[in-house]
C-alpha cells in the first residue's frame, strides 16, 4: 500500500519533536515535507521517503500543501494523498488506516472525496463537534460532514483532479472548508471515520463565558479568518447556513473577545484588518 499513498506535511517553525515525528513516518512512507519556515529544517532534499522542499519563506498552508499535491499527482502509482499538521502525534501505520476506511466507506459511497478522522480535543479529550449542525450517518462506518479540517485526511486522486488544488489567496483559514465544498458542488460527499481517532489542538489556548468554550488563537489569524470569512460571502456554492452561523459568530466576538482575551488589542487590531482586506473586491471572486 506504501507506494499508492503519498503523506503531505507542513513545516512552520516546527519543534524538534515535530521534525523527529515527521523523520518517523518517512522511514515508512513517501511523500513531501514543504517547508514555510525562514529557515530549513533539513540539510538535504529529501528525509527518507519523503521530499522535501524549502520555501524560504511563509506561503501559507494553502499554497504549501499545493506544491506537495503537485508532487503526488506526477508521482506513480499514487492513488490517496494523506495530509498531516506537523504537529500531528499518529502511529507510524495511521496513513494505512484511513486509507483502508476509505476505501471501506468507498463500497456504499462511490463519490468520497475526503475521509477524516474523529478530531479528539487534545486537552479535554472530548470529540470536537459543530454547534450549529448534527451529524447524519448514511453508511457503516462514515458520518457525512460538510466540511473536514485537512489534518489528519486523506482525498483520492480521482478528486483532487475534479476539484482542484486549494485556493491559496485563502493562505491558511478555511483552506480546507473551501475544498470541501467546491467538492460537493461537483457531486462529491465529505465526512469522518469514527473508526480512526486523531488527537488535535485547535487554536492556542481556551477561554470559558458561562458554559461555552471558546477557542482563542494567535492575533495574526484573526486577520485571515475575518477577510476570508468576507471573501467567501461572496461565493454562490459556500453553504448558506455557514455564512449566517459564522457571521453571528463573528459579530460577537469582535464586541467581547478583545475584553477578555490576552493580547486582546493585538486580536481587536487584526480583526479590523481582516474587516477592511475582506472589503475589497478581489478578481475572481
Amino acid at each position: 500500500m506504501s507506494d499508492k499513498v503519498f503523506i503531505i506535511i507542513v513545516f512552520y517553525n516546527p519543534s524538534a519533536e515535530d521534525i523527529a515525528a515527521a523523520s518517523h513516518l518517512a522511514e515508512r512512507w513517501q511523500g513531501a515535507i514543504i517547508d514555510n519556515s525562514p529557515q530549513p529544517c533539513f540539510d538535504d532534499d529529501r528525509c527518507g521517503g519523503m521530499i522535501y522542499r524549502f520555501n524560504n519563506e511563509n506561503l501559507g498552508i494553502a499554497a504549501a500543501q499545493n506544491i506537495g499535491i503537485e508532487e503526488a499527482l506526477k508521482t506513480d502509482g499514487v492513488e490517496m494523498i494523506v495530509f498531516l499538521d506537523q504537529d500531528s502525534r499518529v502511529p507510524v501505520e495511521y496513513p494505512a488506516l484511513i486509507v483502508e476506511e476509505f476505501n471501506i466507506v468507498c463500497r456504499d459511497i462511490p463519490n468520497l472525496a475526503m475521509l477524516g478522522p474523529t478530531v479528539i480535543n487534545a486537552d479535554t479529550q472530548e470529540v470536537y463537534r459543530s454547534a450549529f449542525h448534527s451529524d447524519d450517518n448514511v453508511a457503516p462506518h462514515f458520518i457525512c460532514r460538510r466540511e473536514v479540517i485537512s489534518s489528519g485526511s486523506c482525498i483520492s486522486r480521482k478528486a483532487m483532479e475534479q476539484v482542484g488544488m486549494n485556493d491559496a489567496r485563502l493562505f491558511i483559514d478555511y483552506v480546507d472548508f473551501e475544498w470541501c465544498w467546491r467538492a460537493k458542488a461537483k457531486g462529491f460527499v465529505c465526512g469522518i471515520t469514527p473508526q480512526v481517532t486523531m488527537q488535535h489542538r485547535v487554536g492556542r489556548n481556551e477561554i470559558k463565558i458561562f458554559n461555552h468554550h471558546v477557542i482563542v488563537s494567535s492575533p495574526m489569524r484573526y486577520r485571515f479568518t475575518y477577510r476570508n470569512y468576507l471573501w467567501l460571502l461572496r461565493r454562490s456554492y459556500v453553504p448558506r447556513q455557514w455564512k449566517i452561523a459564522t457571521g453571528v459568530k463573528f459579530v460577537l466576538r469582535f464586541l467581547y473577545l478583545p475584553f477578555v482575551a490576552d493580547n486582546g488589542f493585538a486580536i481587536w487590531k487584526n480583526m479590523c484588518r481582516g474587516i477592511r482586506e475582506g472589503l475589497k473586491q478581489k478578481k475572481n471572486e
